[in-house]
């Protein structure tokens, strides 16, 4: 049997799984507000023109 490697610490902290699910979950937490505030910020433009 081999030896087995030892996990760097990037891989130990931050494995490529998390850092996707992190950008998967800000990307949509920002597509979410910019879609929340756009209607507002349009009917804002609308009564103020």
């Amino acid at each position: 049997m081999g030896q087995r490697a030892r996990p760097t610490a990037a891989e130990t902290f931050a494995p490529t799984d998390l850092w996707q699910g992190i950008l998967l979950v800000s990307s949509f937490g920002f597509w979410a507000v910019m879609l929340g505030l756009m209607p507002a910020l349009l009917l804002r433009v609308w009564l103020a023109g």
